[in-house]
């Protein structure tokens, strides 16, 4: 990404917290999505890329036992869409009470959400039909669409996430790697079920990849002010004074303090009331005479 990245917090300064964002970070994820929802619809209309496909999932039927789909089924049905979600706030719970980072977690929380709706709204796009796994009937693979695979899709999203907020609380190639072997192992599950074909669980990285993209910028938009009307850079008193009078807290007397004067806003102020040497009015005592 164009921009570098700085620190986040736990930092000395908090107010420097900043995700990594492109410079043009509304307008490329909007032409990955709509490269990826044309190139979707053009593959839902060719019967030959479909054939192709069914293809190499029909290659894989010499490892469908009943205890491989099974395990394929648990694997794939973890990041089902209400699962992704459960995870997201799981994990933004844990850097929250466990890490002790509110930035983070909520910088985490709208990366992820952000990311996870792009998917969504692109499968929604291309609506191309899933595979018809045995013993669901036609209608119901219709109705699905597969393109990007939504499973896959989480699991790249929560990965690209957390390699993007926690990379203080945990290492960046521990995060990867782990995130990595999860993305395969969902991949792997998602073509052993049938449940997406293979140009599906391809496209899920881009998409994941723009979601991700468009959520730092709304991040970096968005953690700030939150940060800002929650006090989080506050300590407990000063928290509980923005609580119980915001128009005296720290918050409040930071944010709207007069601007400092210049040197020709002094030199015009002492012109306007120079009015020469200060003078005292002596009373005048008269005495009648008598």
């Amino acid at each position: 990404m164009s921009s570098p990245a700085q620190n986040t917090s736990p930092s000395p300064d908090r107010t420097t917290w900043r995700l990594p964002q492109l410079e043009h970070w509304v307008i490329i994820p909007l032409i990955v999505i709509l490269a990826i929802g044309t190139v979707g619809r053009i593959i839902s209309f060719t019967p030959q890329v479909g054939a192709a496909e069914s293809q190499v999932l029909a290659a894989l039927e010499p490892v469908r036992s009943s205890m491989m789909l099974a395990a394929a089924n648990f694997v794939h049905g973890a990041f089902s869409a209400p699962m992704i979600f459960a995870v997201i706030a799981a994990l933004t719970a844990w850097l929250v009470v466990i890490r002790r980072s509110a930035r983070d977690a909520a910088g985490f929380a709208v990366i992820a959400v952000v990311a996870s709706t792009v998917c969504f709204m692109t499968q929604q796009i291309v609506s191309r039909p899933a595979p018809v796994i045995p013993g669901e009937t036609l209608t119901a693979a219709e109705t699905a669409s597969s393109m990007p695979a939504g499973a896959v899709c989480g699991a790249v999203v929560i990965t690209l996430a957390l390699l993007v907020t926690a990379r203080h609380h945990a290492k960046a190639t521990l995060l990867l790697a782990i995130g990595g072997g999860v993305t395969l192992l969902v991949a792997a599950a998602t073509l052993v079920g049938s449940s997406a074909y293979l140009l599906d669980v391809l496209a899920a990285a881009p998409v994941a990849w723009a979601g991700i993209a468009l959520g730092c910028g709304v991040a970096n938009r968005a953690v700030p002010a939150m940060a800002q009307t929650f006090g989080w850079d506050l300590n407990q008193s000063e928290r509980k004074l923005n609580y119980r009078s915001p128009d005296r807290s720290v918050a409040y007397a930071q944010t709207h303090q007069p601007a400092p004067q210049t040197t020709a806003d002094l030199s015009v102020t002492a012109r306007d009331y120079d009015d020469g040497p200060v003078t005292e009015e002596i009373p005048v005592i008269r005495h009648n005479a008598a």
